[in-house]
């Protein structure tokens, strides 16, 4: 660990950070997302979404190295330049046999085949930068690493889109040049501070550990992954049935709604390092409970003005072409709401809880219920009817993830849904009480 000391923080100030960070790099990012939808069409909008949808996928197994960093690192306690030595060998692997999946992608499928070949080669970079940010989470570096995501990944490669679409007309393979480029930079800065935070080199001298961490990371990684396709195999059943124009529009939907996850991320990616370093499992528990219903009412309050204003606001800011976005959205977005809950919940299943297997099974049962729910969906009613299977595949999962962790913590469901005082930042309170290093006030 690093010798730096470390300023008491508040869960407020913390969120308040990557709230405005990720603000900052959303609007970037739908900025270029317009430029590309009206410039370069809905079909290049979605070769360039599916190009996303890829990499994310891929960067789901980074989230099994990422739970055993948190575990052996956190709650474990192992010396963090033997875990990150661990990590760093399973991410090797992993970034292999990903960027050799999408280059036979590319093979096979000719229609996408310049989404796949930039998938593989921003994916190495991805699963990097998907794990050295625990790291930074774990140290309570959490400002640090919002701003250097900013601007790469965040918003400085949306804003280079930006500036070569509207004022040089680059199309698609220009514009996913620079998203590549962007995780490329992003990699190489978030790696260069991570020897200070863990305390000197990585060591590979803990061969038992990497064995220990592929079962604990592969249920997690594959926990991970199924719970992606649960929540986005709607996406690659589009792709497969519609045309490429409404692929665009259905993922414009999803986009416009990442609004929503906004405030959820902000809590989530804030406390998640003390969630997995705090000694007292009740803590745990209540700081756990805490961010979930903190995720639900922001995601609510977000949600409502998007109702009844988003479908407008898709077409003056997009044009015509994307008109049938806004049904789409006015669909997706309760499932959306719930889904804000979804990352503290499957942290603490999988890490505090130690019990990926489980996480797994529930991820499982949603995968089959949203493959089953769009396809026939799809049938009967489109691109909406994924949209509603998207919708009722979050609110399965929420419920499932839900309804353990108040047995396994011990809470009441209504512990998950009442506000209560304490929720509110400390400035608008009489007194604050801090916990850790990161307060959950």
């Amino acid at each position: 660990m690093s010798a730096e000391p470390v300023a008491r923080r508040s869960l407020a100030r913390l969120t308040l950070h990557t709230f405005t960070n990720l603000a900052f790099g959303l609007g970037l990012q739908i900025a270029a997302g317009i430029a590309v939808g009206r410039l370069l069409g809905p079909a290049a909008k979605g070769q360039i979404a599916y190009a996303g949808y890829i990499v994310a996928l891929a960067a789901t197994f980074g989230e099994g190295i990422r739970a055993a960093v948190s575990h052996f690192g956190g709650a474990r306690a192992i010396a963090r330049t033997s875990v990150w030595g661990t990590a760093l060998q399973a991410i090797a692997g992993l970034a292999l046999a990903g960027s050799a999946v999408a280059c036979a992608l590319a093979v096979t499928d000719s229609a996408h085949a310049v989404a796949y070949l930039a998938a593989a080669v921003v994916v190495p970079f991805a699963l990097y930068l998907q794990v050295v940010n625990v790291i930074y989470q774990l140290a309570h570096r959490v400002e640090r690493i919002n701003l250097q995501n900013t601007l790469t990944i965040g918003g400085g490669g949306s804003l280079a889109i930006l500036a070569a679409v509207a004022f040089f007309h680059a199309g698609v393979p220009v514009v996913l040049g620079i998203w590549a480029a962007s995780y490329f930079v992003g990699a190489l800065w978030s790696g260069s501070g991570v020897r200070a935070l863990i305390g000197g080199r990585p060591r590979f001298d803990r061969p038992g550990l990497l064995r220990e961490a592929a079962s604990f990371g592969g249920k997690a990684s594959l926990a991970s992954a199924v719970a992606f396709l649960a929540l986005r195999v709607d996406v690659f059943i589009v792709a497969a049935m519609l045309s490429p124009a409404l692929l665009g529009i259905y993922t414009l939907a999803l986009s416009s709604g990442e609004l929503i996850a906004l405030a959820g991320r902000s809590l989530t990616w804030s406390s998640t390092g003390t969630i997995a370093t705090l000694k007292n499992e009740a803590e745990a528990a209540r700081l756990t409970a805490k961010v979930v219903r903190g995720t639900l009412y922001a995601g609510l309050a977000v949600a409502l003005p998007l109702f009844f204003f988003g479908p407008w606001a898709i077409v003056a800011v997009y044009g015509d072409r994307f008109a049938a976005s806004g049904p789409i959205l006015r669909v997706v977005l309760p499932g959306l709401v719930l889904y804000g809950a979804d990352g503290v919940l499957s942290f603490y299943l999988a890490v505090r809880s130690g019990k990926p297997g489980t996480l797994l099974v529930f991820e499982s049962i949603s995968l089959a219920a949203c493959a089953v729910l769009t396809f026939a969906g799809v049938l009967r009613f489109g691109a909406v009817g994924a949209a509603a299977a998207n919708t009722l595949t979050y609110a399965l999962g929420i419920a499932l993830k839900a309804a353990f962790f108040c047995r396994e913590a011990r809470v009441s469901p209504l512990d998950l849904l009442i506000p209560r005082a304490g929720d509110l930042p400390a400035f608008a309170r009489f007194r604050r009480a801090p916990i850790s290093t990161t307060s959950v006030s």
